[in-house]
């Protein structure tokens, strides 16, 4: 049973954990967007696997060049216009492995708006009830360096899903779903090459995460800062949000405890004791204390970024999470800082469009 009690999110945020709504939401405007996101830690935690399904990629220079003259000549009249991305990410003790992040054409995306599934260049995701549990078919293709090709072939099996079914949030607003708190994962990863011979292949069993983010507005308009993150303990899945919409619009601060019984969530409140500078500058948390009004505490440290860009931080970092049984449980987690505003300036472009995959070639700069 979800609990919301003393959240303050306001009325343009919407939560919810509901493998109904992990659907395609067409007709979200020009400037909307959506991404499905899957990760996953070994249980080694050696290994770390991310993969992000966008209809509108938000770091993309065109899907934002589109809303910068959005924003100055308005919006009336401007057809939905897509810019799909995948994005695939595999590292190693801290490091990048593979960093495959591609663009397509608006022909290249097919969804389903009433069933979990998305189809993008090759690369999909679908949702299927099985015998022995609901589950997520993740298939990835992406192209490498010296006309190589990357496969991989992953299964989300949920331990806990669809704890909170809700709706989505009308008009303007931000629409977090956290379908699947934890997932058990396994699956494959292959590299082809010229002649379609595997040269390489790496196998990957752990425990994962997905969620759902929607919204009708562009996100440097509408978010200030979002930190996120979850960390999977023995018993406990712990999931952490801190979304600061631009002006105070928008704020939820909170932890959410998935403990095989249900959902809690607590407003929470975090306080950053330490920090830290990426390659490229940006600010990102290093150490966290979040505390909620029950006595709930999740600590992080030993902050690592493990990828990094102007705008946003991707993270691993050692969780200890208290809870009123008195016994501190640990682990390692994975999160995001993510600083929208400079999406803005289209000097950024030109580095952006290093990192993306285009019209079937590897990006300049993996």
């Amino acid at each position: 049973m979800a609990s919301k009690k003393g959240t303050d999110t306001g009325a343009k945020f919407a939560f919810s954990s509901s493998v109904k709504d992990d659907v395609w939401l067409p007709g979200k405007g020009p400037k909307g967007y959506e991404w499905w996101y899957f990760d996953a830690l070994s249980d080694n935690e050696r290994d770390a696997i991310v993969v992000i399904f966008l209809d509108n990629f938000i770091f993309s220079p065109r899907y934002n060049n589109l809303n910068r003259k959005l924003d100055k000549n308005g919006a009336e009249g401007e057809r939905d216009r897509l810019f799909p991305a995948v994005a695939f990410f595999y590292y190693r003790d801290g490091k990048p492995f593979f960093r495959c992040i591609n663009e397509f054409s608006e022909e290249s995306f097919s969804a389903d708006p009433e069933w979990p599934h998305c189809e993008i260049n090759g690369s999909s995701f679908r949702y299927e009830e099985t015998p022995y549990g609901d589950r997520y078919l993740v298939e990835i293709t992406s192209p490498l360096r010296r006309k190589k090709t990357l496969k991989a072939s992953f299964e989300w099996l949920s331990v806990e899903s669809d704890l909170a079914p809700g709706d989505a949030v009308e008009g303007d607003g931000h629409s977090w779903n956290l379908v699947s708190p934890r997932s058990d994962v396994t699956g494959s990863i292959f590299v082809l090459d010229n002649d379609g011979k595997k040269t390489e292949k790496l196998n990957f069993r752990g425990t994962g995460y997905h969620d759902h983010n929607r919204d009708r507005r562009w996100l440097p308009s509408a978010v200030d800062k979002w930190l996120w993150g979850r960390v999977h303990f023995s018993d406990s899945t712990a999931v952490f949000y801190d979304y600061n919409g631009r002006e105070g619009s928008e704020r939820d601060s909170s932890l959410y405890i998935a403990d095989g019984s249900g959902i809690v969530c607590r407003r929470a409140d975090f306080e950053i004791q330490e920090t830290r500078r990426d390659v490229f500058g940006l600010k990102y948390p290093s150490r966290l204390r979040i505390t909620t009004e029950d006595g709930i505490k999740l600590r992080l440290k030993d902050t690592k970024a493990i990828d990094s860009s102007f705008f946003y931080t991707r993270m691993l970092f050692d969780g200890t999470l208290s809870v009123r049984d008195g016994v501190p449980r640990r682990s390692l987690g994975i999160g995001e800082f993510l600083v929208p505003g400079k999406l803005r300036n289209r000097f950024f472009d030109p580095l952006i469009n290093m990192r993306i995959g285009r019209k079937g070639r590897h990006s300049f700069l993996s």
